[in-house]
């Protein structure tokens, strides 16, 4: 396929990202008769004196509780969902395969806010697309063709392949969650992420590679 211009494949603003995560309390410094007992997990978060990997343990359990009741929410505030067309199954089939017939696809979405469970709240409202289960939801319109959207699927893809080696909804979102904290707050640091972020930039140029090919070979076979 020719293009008119060029195409930017790198550096794509892709889905799940998190701009902000807020852990608070109800008084900054709680008096001790406010917390739940200490020997308890909610009063040692409540006075911030949990080890480390409990807190990361607890992330990920909230975060299971609250990407199973988003899914419920964004797929009750989408419409019914479509399957890849053929020409991104073609390109996405060599680094997903059948994976690319199970996924489906809203575009135009209405993304959540924030996912919240107790103390847990994380603002992924300014992503651009988010993932739940092999359901995709895109804020953008659906664009036939469009290279950067079929990049940005590849990063979702990602995510979707994650959750079906991972078992279900709760299980991704405790591990995302638990990554998530284990990277210190830090989004691209999330190993979910980094996986996903890794795939995308060898997608985005095998997928280079394979344009200017198919212009090449259009343009000798033109002359």
């Amino acid at each position: 396929m020719q293009t008119s211009h060029p195409i930017k494949l790198f550096g794509a603003f892709l889905g799940l990202t998190i701009f902000s995560v807020t852990f608070y309390h109800r008084d900054v410094r709680p008096r001790v008769s406010s917390c739940p007992p200490s020997a308890t997990v909610g009063g040692q978060l409540c006075r911030g004196k949990m080890p480390k990997p409990l807190l990361e343990k607890a992330w990920g359990q909230m975060g299971a509780i609250a990407y199973q009741a988003a899914a419920q929410v964004i797929e009750s505030n989408n419409t019914r969902p479509q399957p890849l067309d053929e020409t991104q199954k073609q390109f996405l089939r060599p680094y997903f395969g059948d994976l690319v017939d199970r996924v489906e696809v809203v575009y135009d979405a209405t993304l959540m806010e924030d996912w919240v469970a107790a103390s847990f709240k994380i603002n992924v409202g300014q992503s651009n697309a988010q993932v739940y289960g092999n359901k995709i939801y895109i804020k953008q319109p659906y664009q036939p063709g469009d290279l950067q959207q079929i990049v940005l699927l590849a990063h979702e893809l990602t995510h979707c392949q994650q959750y079906e080696e991972l078992g279900s909804l709760g299980k991704f979102g405790y591990e995302y969650f638990k990554e998530y904290k284990r990277a210190n707050e830090n989004y691209r640091e999330n190993k979910l992420e980094q996986e996903a972020f890794t795939l995308e930039k060898e997608f985005a140029r095998w997928l280079s590679e394979q344009i200017e090919t198919h212009d090449r070979s259009h343009h000798d076979h033109s002359h």
